[in-house]
């Protein structure tokens, strides 16, 4: 039973979507639109036609996903992000994302690790595991640097996106 009144409804809602729509004045002056005419002195309104977008093609460049690392140099073999995975949906009230790097051969002395989020420098350390405090909910792009003492970079991980959810009251 249910499943007719359904059938019935989406061909009811597909047939009201080619309706016609008509368009008169009351005495008072102010016009009215509907899908039904009233008794007398509605005319077919003129509709300006539907504004449509057709994205572009995608290339293959851009339909690809985010490598799982970018070519490591100036000592290092790999440097990649371990943890969150790409494209990860993070759960954190404090806005905390803790992020878990793998490098080979281990951090040379005098260089450092610098995490970028969204594109600006979120953090300095020295260690393969940082947590990134106080973060806005919302969509981020991370990828990390290995630097030299000078500031020169030997290594970068891919760039990964998370989803941060904190709690809202608003």
């Amino acid at each position: 039973m249910k499943w007719r009144l359904f059938a019935l409804l989406v061909t009811l809602g597909a047939a009201s979507a080619e309706a016609e729509i008509y368009k008169w004045i009351l005495p008072n002056g102010s016009v009215k639109y509907s899908d039904r005419p009233p008794v007398e002195g509605a005319d077919e309104a003129e509709l300006r036609p539907l504004v449509t977008y057709t994205p572009p093609p995608v290339s293959a460049k851009t339909a690809e996903t985010a490598p799982q690392s970018e070519p490591a140099a100036k000592g290092y073999d790999s440097f990649t992000i371990v943890s969150p995975a790409n494209d990860a949906t993070i759960r954190d009230n404090a806005g905390n994302i803790s992020l878990n790097l793998a490098i080979t051969p281990t951090l040379t002395q005098g260089h450092a690790i610098e995490v970028f989020v969204d594109g600006l420098k979120f953090s300095r350390s020295n260690a393969p595991n940082v947590t990134l405090m106080n973060v806005n909910r919302g969509s981020h792009q991370i990828y990390a640097v290995i630097v030299d003492d000078a500031g020169v970079e030997a290594a970068r991980t891919q760039t990964i996106t998370v989803y941060l959810q904190r709690f809202s009251t608003g």
